[in-house]
């Protein structure tokens, strides 16, 4: 038996996916506490994934951590300090300031796995061997020392008969609110968008399968966030996917956006893509520059993204007035 959710789009994956732990889940007592846990592996289909920011206000979702994370990750880094600037949580899981399990950094290392896979896609679109390895036995299995293991293994990536790329990412274990809907599914399905426009393709459907699915009841506000049922969906009306700003424009590449991931870590503030420049960059500003956080905020042109941040921020404010 295989649980499936499905959705649209992040939003509606996220609300369907807490249905079907209220209708099917156990608890379970597990090294991190009690969980509940999906009786079976669970499938996740996302049919716009580009669509992919969860702005729900009892999750409280970080738009600047995720838009950030997904940077550092295609710089190739593994280092937890720069990271927890925006998540201080990171550093829990770091050993000697460093994530261990990093999936960027091992798409990077040892040789460089994405550019490869962009070149099979090119070279032949309808290959089965386009996969992508994050898990490695020495460092992650049971005799090593780590405390930070990748969740998530293998991505395969398969071209369908509209020319769009489809992605399935297997996981071994996963937290539905913190990892499948909370960072995953926005880094993921960048990771995709930006192979996809490389490879001259379409984006096409995100899938994730994974072995064990749960979600932890020591969460914060647990009972509200596990008891969700309203759909609070940006992307509804105006803003859809074929409306929303591009990883890749006009003639920028891969290699242009790495090497503008890579700059951004060091601290450069100038960008060839225009998404580091208008987007990513902004959101850096927010985050960092607590007195003019509206102003750079307004500076942020994808419509999702300005969105998330702007409610974000609002929410926070209140949230400091009721203290």
């Amino acid at each position: 038996m295989i649980i499936e959710i499905t959705g649209r789009n992040a939003p509606q994956a996220y609300v369907d996916g807490l249905w079907q732990f209220r209708t099917a889940a156990k608890s379970e007592d597990t090294r991190n506490g009690e969980a509940m846990v999906l009786p079976a592996p669970a499938f996740l289909t996302i049919q716009f994934p580009e669509e992919r920011l969860l702005n729900c206000p009892v999750r409280r979702v970080n738009p600047f951590f995720h838009c950030m994370e997904f940077i550092w990750m295609m710089a190739g880094s593994n280092n937890a300090h720069w990271i927890s600037r925006y998540n201080k949580r990171m550093m829990e899981y770091a050993d000697d300031g460093i994530l261990r399990g990093a999936y960027g950094y091992r798409w990077a290392n040892p040789i460089f796995q994405i550019p490869q896979i962009i070149n099979l896609l090119h070279k032949d679109p309808g290959t089965r061997q386009a996969v992508l390895s994050m898990w490695d036995p020495v460092h992650d299995g049971a005799g090593a020392r780590s405390s930070d293991r990748p969740c998530n293994t293998h991505i395969y990536f398969r071209v369908d008969e509209t020319d769009s790329l489809n992605m399935t990412v297997c996981n071994r274990s996963n937290d539905f609110v913190w990892g499948m809907q909370g960072t995953n599914v926005v880094h993921m399905t960048m990771l995709q968008e930006l192979i996809a426009l490389s490879a001259n393709l379409k984006v096409g459907m995100y899938h994730v399968f994974t072995n064990n699915l749960h979600i932890y009841t020591s969460l914060p506000r647990f009972e509200e966030i596990y008891n969700t049922t309203l759909d609070i969906d940006i992307y509804k009306g105006d803003l859809r996917c074929e409306e929303l700003f591009p990883l890749l424009a006009g003639d920028e590449t891969h290699v242009d956006f790495v090497t503008d991931c890579m700059n951004f870590v060091d601290g450069a503030e100038q960008f060839k893509c225009e998404w580091m420049n208008n987007v990513a960059y902004p959101v850096k500003m927010a985050w960092i520059d607590k007195k003019n956080r509206a102003h750079w905020i307004n500076e942020i042109i994808a419509l999702d993204w300005h969105r998330c941040c702007e409610d974000w921020e609002y929410r926070r404010q209140q949230r400091n007035k009721m203290n």
